[in-house]
């Protein structure tokens, strides 16, 4: 059996890893590119480490963790530091401190305290879900009240999707959550009653996250630099692992899928990177969120060298800050130093004065996260359903956006049996 495998992303990789494995199976991987991983990318600048993109992925993905066994990278993963736990909000001119419990929760000030009491109500009393689809906005002002939606789950989703709650499909973008609201009514007795599980922890590697996609690549027959036009003939199959809006080219002739790949929306973000003498007079964290319509324009900041070690030398400090998304697509356009401006001056009205960084660094991520918003269901249905039968669209567009989704997604999909599809290849 011949499968090709377009893309070459963590989800790309892992997809002709896996297919390989399979006896008989001939796997080729093509990527427009010069180099593989897509936004997986870690470039050491000034001394430190800088990632492109996630800076790690949580320990609670069975896929993930098999995947390192098997590329033998267990000696090199990385785990965030306990004493860079602490996670802050920024509401009404001050970070504050987000609570690991709920009488932390009660005494703390991440919300406003009739807002926290609205949280806790939870407990007692959820109105019915809506029929049809529910966005995540809907669905947290319906559990925990309009103020935690603005604010917490606000900061959550720019953090996570750097998107908008409001268009967000909860069924789509949180599918764990919807389940166990479903399951269990109350999130917050769902919680209490599973309070034995582990808490899951942040892990990356010694030299960052491109290790997993460097040593994918080395197990694979990876031909970069390659631009395809159309679905490659000659294969039993074909899996398309590009973000949505770069796979609608390749299927000329297929109008139907091209126009709803092309209605995938992406949220384009840019990511800044600042180091500062070791002095710097911020605490050490892991960093902090900012909701839409606190006065702030960047999404956060990462304290990256707080999180994990060997991302910058001993005498500094190295941060990463999200600018963009779905309600500012328009910052990836600004220049770098128009860019710069903006996020020292937001950090200025966090943290005050400081001084000049050693290290400035721009990326940008022009399609940045693919947003799986409302109608996000009506669309998986027709690409499946008019997908050619050799063809498979797979990786961050559709099914999930972080490394342990794709990881997860490519280690479950087996090809059918070549019989006829083979035969019907030309369909693509």
């Amino acid at each position: 059996m011949r499968i090709a495998v377009i893309g070459g992303g963590i989800s790309g990789l892992t997809t002709a890893f896996q297919l390989q494995k399979r006896s008989g199976t001939e796997v080729h991987v093509f990527e427009s590119g010069q180099r593989v991983g897509g936004n997986i990318q870690t470039e050491s600048l000034a001394g430190c480490r800088v990632e492109w993109g996630p800076n790690g992925f949580l320990d609670n993905e069975p896929a993930t963790l098999d995947l390192v066994r098997e590329l033998g990278l267990e000696h090199r993963l990385v785990r965030a530091r306990e004493e860079a736990a602490s996670r802050f909000v920024w509401r009404a001119g001050k970070l504050r401190k987000l609570p690991h419990s709920p009488p932390a929760f009660l005494a703390g000030d991440c919300l406003p305290f009739g807002a926290r009491l609205r949280v806790l109500r939870e407990l007692f009393f959820v109105p019915s879900a809506p029929e049809g689809e529910e966005s995540v906005f809907a669905f947290a002002a319906r559990h925990f009240g309009n103020g935690a939606a603005e604010i917490l789950v606000d900061a959550m989703v720019s953090g996570i999707y750097a998107g908008d709650p409001r268009r967000l499909s909860l069924a789509h973008a949180f599918p764990r959550l919807h389940e166990l609201a479903k399951s269990h009514g109350s999130l917050l007795l769902a919680s209490a009653r599973n309070k034995s599980a582990t808490r899951p922890t942040l892990c990356s590697f010694d030299e960052g996250m491109e290790v997993v996609t460097r040593a994918l690549a080395r197990e694979l027959d990876v031909r970069t630099g390659v631009h395809l036009e159309s679905i490659p003939e000659g294969y039993d199959h074909v899996v398309c692992t590009v973000p949505a809006p770069r796979a609608a080219p390749l299927l000329e002739g297929a109008p139907e899928l091209q126009e709803t790949l092309r209605g995938i929306p992406f949220a384009p973000l840019a990511v800044v990177a600042l180091a500062f003498d070791q002095s710097l007079p911020v605490p050490h964290a892991f960093g902090f969120l900012a909701p839409r319509g606190q006065g702030l324009r960047i999404l956060g900041t990462v304290y990256e060298s707080s999180v994990f070690p060997n991302r910058a030398p001993e005498d500094q400090r190295l941060f990463r800050v999200m600018i963009g998304g779905r309600h500012d697509p328009e910052v990836v356009k600004l220049s770098d130093s128009e860019i710069l401006e903006v996020v020292e001056q937001d950090l200025r009205t966090v943290w005050g004065t400081f001084p000049e960084p050693r290290l400035t660094h721009v990326m940008r991520h022009s399609l940045g996260i693919a947003q799986p918003e409302l109608g996000h269901g009506e669309r998986l249905a027709i690409l499946e359903a008019a997908s050619p039968p050799r063809l498979r669209l797979a990786g961050s567009s559709y099914r999930g956006v972080a490394f342990n989704a794709c990881i997860r997604e490519a280690r479950s999909w087996a090809p059918p049996a070549t019989g006829d599809s083979a035969a019907r290849g030309n369909e693509a």
